[in-house]
């Protein structure tokens, strides 16, 4: 992970792991964790962007092997929740720049930013089904920017789709040209840092509430059920 100070008061992170289409493990969750800290911690933050570096913003995460415990699936897949509270509590928005696959944890965590900025030809999914996992994570925030029925269409098949459809069904805020995501998602950060700081917070706070953003209950239930089917088909 990179941190990166773009001025304003604003900041980026940014997933460096180019060789493989920036997939994160399980140490990159952790280091993810810790690389949203340091920013949050940033006394003048006005605003965060998430980015990915080369072609791809996130192809996904790749989990732990070999777990055989309930106890252990759990705290691995707790990893995910933790990333998400940081973007859940933090004082401040959330802007994505996504270029190329936005899939699997990827695409989870760009749908669940306040402002994503996609390129053109950038590639979204949820891919988990086609592992034989049900993204339950993932399901326990995503109806709240999909309607049930193509949330629900897009984890069963597992399909690719595109920008165009992603902001069709509210996942993606504006469609760039490729290549330009990151610099628009900067701009629009700009934006939001000429705005009143308190101000911010406090719209965006009240309005992540209202939507039903505020606790993670159903993702940590959702934790628990698949800690369990992992674990029971491990054996």
């Amino acid at each position: 992970m990179k941190i990166q100070a773009h001025g304003d008061g604003i900041y980026g992170v940014e997933f460096t792991r180019t060789a493989d289409g920036n997939h994160v493990s399980s140490a990159q969750l952790i280091e993810f964790a810790h690389a949203l800290d340091q920013v949050l911690a940033k006394p003048d933050l006005r605003a965060v962007v998430i980015s990915g570096e080369g072609e791809h913003f996130c192809a996904g995460r790749v989990g732990a092997k070999g777990l055989t415990s309930a106890a252990d699936v759990q705290a691995d897949l707790n990893l995910i929740l933790e990333v998400n509270n940081r973007l859940r509590s933090s004082p401040v928005p959330f802007v994505a720049a996504v270029e190329g696959k936005a899939l699997g944890f990827g695409c989870g965590f760009s749908t669940q930013c306040d402002i994503t900025i996609a390129a053109d030809d950038a590639v979204f999914a949820l891919p988990e089904m086609s592992h034989k996992l049900p993204p339950l994570i993932v399901l326990s925030y995503f109806t709240t920017f999909v309607p049930f029925k193509k949330a629900f269409e897009l984890a069963l098949t597992s399909r690719h789709f595109g920008a165009a459809e992603a902001k069709e069904i509210g996942i993606v805020t504006e469609i760039v040209a490729p290549g330009s995501a990151l610099a628009r998602a900067i701009e629009f950060a700009r934006i939001i840092a000429a705005l009143d700081a308190e101000s911010v917070t406090l719209l965006r706070e009240f309005s992540r509430r209202v939507a039903g953003l505020g606790d993670d209950s159903e993702a940590r239930n959702g934790v628990a059920t698949m800690a369990i089917a992992l674990a029971a088909r491990a054996h």
